[in-house]
């Protein structure tokens, strides 16, 4: 099959040399937080090819899921209200809903998508929940297509190797070493991963894993290239080898964040450069330790988005800051 074409809506990013650091690597950062607002981010890149494939398939609804204050719901609302989609998102919510909406789940709220929440346990089989809710939308007239979390498959993946082709030029010209991004699904890197190999880059592609674990994700990610390079036709070959994950860097869990990561966040800050406590926060910081221990000299970070995100951790922020 050939690759999908995708509905390209946002912009193509700049990559800027990062100043100030203490480091002995100069640091570039792609910056996917630029290529739109309710759309920046890795997550719309994703969509781009996501929502070519459900009006490919004739569908009239989207369905996906993910945290309460998930980026990628977030966007995929965006997504859907922009192309004439009924959005239904289900969201892992710990203990009872606030009553003041905040970040994400506000903007998902303003663009009308229909809110559903579900326990950390009900989480857990997020797929089969949602194909249960897509079998009671079906009994009602509509098509529905269902988004994995984060937008991690082997379609979703497409636009990452489509962002390590706009990086092609920029690695070989600036001799970069590595390229580094957060692991939070999957996809980004898988996508990345598929397009170093697809270019013959001579990289190391890291990834800092924001949840779970590395034997986890070296699984997903494997199937995931394995699915788009059978799917798409691409003529390479992945095996696990070739996934290099580094962990120590979660903290206490998922979306919780910690005062070297804040404290990573305001020195970024001040240099322009916003990320968040979730995915992007830990990401750097991680960058940075490893590469105390690596001898790297050109370094690319890929700053994957989420700023809305930041509004739901408010307190935790000021605090860092203050």
């Amino acid at each position: 099959m050939a690759i999908l074409k995708p509905l390209k809506i946002t912009l193509k990013t700049p990559i800027e040399k990062i100043q100030g650091l203490r480091t002995t690597a100069k640091i570039y950062i792609k910056r996917d937080d630029l290529n739109g607002l309710l759309i920046s981010g890795n997550k719309a890149r994703k969509l781009e090819y996501l929502i070519a494939d459900a009006k490919n398939h004739n569908c009239d609804t989207i369905i996906t899921c993910g945290p309460v204050q998930s980026n990628h719901c977030r966007t995929t609302a965006a997504f859907a209200q922009h192309f004439g989609f009924e959005c239904h998102l289900l969201l892992r919510l710990y203990g009872k809903p606030r009553k003041i909406y905040t970040g994400n789940l506000l903007i998902e709220k303003l663009l009308d998508a229909r809110v559903n929440y579900i326990t950390p346990a009900q989480y857990q089989q997020r797929n089969e929940i949602m194909k249960v809710y897509a079998d009671r939308l079906k009994r009602k007239g509509k098509r529905p297509y269902i988004i994995p979390v984060g937008g991690s498959n082997e379609i979703g993946a497409l636009g990452y190797l489509d962002c390590m082709k706009e990086m092609e030029d920029f690695i070989k010209a600036h001799k970069i070493e590595a390229v580094y991004c957060a692991v939070g699904s999957g996809g980004t890197y898988a996508g990345l991963l598929l397009g170093k190999k697809s270019l013959n880059l001579k990289i190391d592609l890291n990834g800092i894993i924001i949840c779970d674990t590395i034997e986890y994700f070296k699984e997903k990610i494997w199937k995931i290239c394995e699915m788009a390079i059978e799917k798409f036709n691409l003529g390479i070959e992945i095996n696990e080898d070739d996934i290099n994950l580094i962990d120590g860097f979660v903290g206490e869990g998922y979306g919780i964040p910690y005062p070297a990561e804040l404290k990573t966040i305001g020195r970024l800050a001040k240099s322009g450069i916003i990320l968040e406590p979730v995915y992007t926060g830990k990401a750097f910081y991680g960058m940075l330790n490893h590469l105390r221990k690596n001898r790297y000299k050109k370094v690319i970070f890929i700053h994957t988005g989420g700023i809305f995100s930041i509004f739901a951790f408010n307190k935790e922020i000021t605090k860092a800051i203050g």
